[in-house]
């Protein structure tokens, strides 16, 4: 197997999170057991099953791992040499995947000094989705091109929520559907008009998809303002993604009305 580090070409550290993807699935489709294991709070034997085979293989190409079902490897932030990190949710969405519903992923980010560089989110319950970013180059979705296209009547925008917002938040719908890494991802090609969480989510959890938005033209903060490249495990936060200003400030008032 290949190793990578701060000198690796970029289309080659996406092929190879493209087979790390590729390898997940195959343990997810040979999944019969999704109980949970009882050492996490809503860890399942499937996440840990497919974390094992993801982080296997990442460690052997030599990365720094830092993963949610196995925690963080032997790195420090900011990295001090020329090994990249590379941030892990083997099954984002497991509760999803857990009951048969069609949404969850895999995602992937690649991390150097300067932040984050290379990113793969795998839909992997069917569909085979699959968006993909490189930090200056651009996102794509199974290959096309992803443009933000600008909605700024907060009216009808349709948006991606993590917990339940307060009922005056003035936005058309709400979809709250249960794996983070999707449906950020999908705010850069239109499927939502934007994404704010409620709760604190994992670094693991938002990382690809905001570079997936960022290199599409969405603009990314965090609610609470804080920097999003955080590598704590314990370290919760809430990222905020959204197709235009208008929208923005909509899901920003929003995070200071009363929760249900």
């Amino acid at each position: 197997m290949a190793r990578f580090d701060c000198t690796s070409d970029d289309r080659d550290i996406l092929g190879f999170l493209h087979d790390v993807a590729d390898a997940a699935a195959d343990t997810i489709d040979e999944l019969g057991n999704w109980s949970f294991t009882g050492h996490r709070d809503g860890q399942y034997d499937g996440d840990v099953a497919v974390d094992e085979i993801v982080v296997d293989m990442c460690e052997a190409a030599g990365f720094y791992v830092l993963s949610e079902e196995s925690g963080a490897g032997d790195f420090e932030w900011p990295l001090r040499d020329d090994r990249l990190l590379i941030v892990v949710d083997p099954v984002d969405g497991s509760t999803n995947a857990s009951k048969g519903l069609p949404w969850f992923a895999t995602s992937l980010c690649v991390v150097d000094k300067d932040g984050p560089r290379v990113a793969l989110v795998a839909e992997q319950s069917g569909s085979e989705t699959r968006y993909a970013a490189i930090r200056g180059a651009g996102a794509n979705v199974d290959g096309i091109r992803l443009i933000v296209r600008p909605n700024i009547d907060v009216s009808s925008a349709v948006i991606g929520v993590n917990a339940l917002p307060d009922a005056g938040h003035g936005w058309w719908q709400v979809r709250t559907m249960g794996a983070a890494s999707l449906d950020i991802s999908v705010v850069a090609r239109g499927g939502l008009d934007g994404y704010i969480d409620f709760d604190g989510l994992g670094v693991w959890d938002y990382l690809a998809a905001v570079l997936i938005c960022q290199e599409a033209g969405v603009i990314v903060t965090e609610a609470e303002g804080r920097s999003l490249l955080v590598f704590d495990a314990d370290q919760r936060r809430r990222p905020v993604v959204a197709v235009s200003e208008e929208i923005l400030q909509s899901l920003l008032r929003a995070q200071a009305l009363p929760r249900r």
